[in-house]
């Protein structure tokens, strides 16, 4: 369940709104919900998930299908002073953009180590160059490589697109049925320039 309160059972039955008290001495800015997961900004760049924990999606260090009824605060960011001003929830990963246009992921990397048993899904949506899980966020440093700023995100079920300033489209995860827009179905485990579609604005 990702409602974020302890709702009734009656409520959640009948799918009536309901107000998340949790947030009542805080400012939510923008809201995000997943398949299993949500995530929430607040006005002083924090960034709170809450939801199913499954591949570590939630950010707080470990990989556990217990879900989390209330929001957390993704401790990550707030101890490095990092205001986060926007988010996205995938399948298996979550998404990030910083103030200082920065881009970090988390979740499921691919079918290696700690996740080697999975069947169905070969590669994650990370964007490190490898397969490797992360449980707590961690920097997309690609975009450190290339002179234009990243200033909007975007993510599927299993794969993650990035615009910069001036117009340029990355993406990068699972390809199939062509979502990375890069004239097939093949994967990439790192942000992929698609030069077909130049200076979006």
């Amino acid at each position: 369940r990702k409602l974020g309160r302890s709702a009734s059972r009656a409520n959640v039955r009948k799918g009536n709104p309901a107000k998340v008290d949790f947030f009542d001495d805080k400012n939510p800015k923008k809201i995000f919900t997943g398949p299993r997961h949500s995530t929430v900004i607040t006005d002083d760049g924090s960034l709170y998930t809450f939801g199913s924990g499954n591949w570590g999606v939630l950010g707080h260090g470990d990989e556990t299908s217990v879900n989390h009824k209330e929001p957390k605060k993704v401790e990550f960011f707030a101890n490095r002073g990092i205001k986060v001003i926007d988010s996205k929830a995938g399948r298996y990963h979550t998404l990030v953009l910083t103030e200082d246009n920065e881009v970090y992921t988390w979740g499921y990397g691919g079918k290696e180590g700690y996740f080697s048993w999975m069947v169905a899904q070969e590669v994650g949506a990370l964007g490190h160059g490898d397969k490797k899980p992360f449980f707590i966020p961690r920097k997309v440093k690609f975009f450190d490589d290339i002179e234009s700023k990243v200033v909007q995100i975007a993510a599927g079920m299993y794969h993650c697109a990035a615009l910069t300033e001036d117009g340029q489209l990355y993406t990068w995860g699972r390809g199939n049925f062509g979502v990375l827009g890069i004239g097939d179905n093949s994967y990439s485990l790192e942000p992929l320039l698609n030069e077909d579609v130049e200076y979006l604005k």
